[in-house]
């Protein structure tokens, strides 16, 4: 590792690690989640645990306000909270397909962290659409989410005629829009943008692509 990459990692102020920590909790609860016997599609009774899950990791990142919070950010409850409200949606929205919550909340919580530190660390060349990113970050993003949300729409989908091949053009496909419209240079809060972006990209391309795996 580099002097000028190490002395990037020292540049960043302690919060935000301890911000990221808390940002990626989330994502390891749909691992948790497949490996634990529950019904499918989800019950309200298991609906109810992963939202009251979700409702305790939002309440802990806020009660961190003052270690969380960045110099001159206005927005840090609106940012905190289309977290989880864009993937308990897709929950209600498709209780027989978890496997989309579980992969939209790896791509917020793996990619968006990826792609901060690596921004910050090796984030020399921007975005020319966009010069407060750069190609580093987004290349992060997708290096963490692809992997992840892969493994999460494969694992929870526990359906043996689900191919891995489709999960992984699923993971793909919100991963990568989730990194390109995270650059984007909107009001609109990341965990928001990423959210509705990454969701409507795995739900459309699951649906897209399951005659031709299915045919297959």
């Amino acid at each position: 590792m580099s002097t000028t990459t190490l002395s990037s990692f020292g540049s960043i102020r302690r919060g935000e690690y301890v911000r990221k920590l808390l940002h990626s909790l989330p994502g390891l609860l749909p691992f948790v989640l497949a490996a634990v016997p529950h019904p499918d599609p989800l019950d309200w009774v298991s609906l109810t645990v992963v939202i009251t899950l979700a409702t305790v990791l939002t309440g802990v990142f806020l009660a961190s306000r003052r270690i969380v919070q960045r110099d001159g950010e206005d927005n840090l409850l609106s940012t905190t909270l289309s977290y989880p409200a864009t993937v308990c949606l897709l929950l209600v929205l498709f209780p027989g397909h978890a496997e989309f919550a579980g992969a939209l909340v790896t791509i917020l919580a793996f990619g968006d962290t990826a792609a901060y530190f690596g921004g910050k660390t090796l984030g020399r060349t921007k975005l020319p659409w966009n010069t407060d990113k750069s190609w580093a970050g987004l290349f992060c993003f997708v290096a963490a989410a692809f992997p992840t949300a892969t493994l999460a729409l494969y694992l929870e989908a526990r359906d043996p005629s689900v191919a891995l091949g489709m999960a992984a053009a699923c993971g793909f496909a919100g991963a990568v829009t989730g990194a390109l419209v995270e650059t984007l240079p909107m009001r609109l809060t990341d965990n928001l943008r990423i959210g509705v972006g990454s969701g409507i990209a795995i739900v459309v391309s699951w649906f897209a692509l399951a005659p031709f795996f299915a045919a297959g």
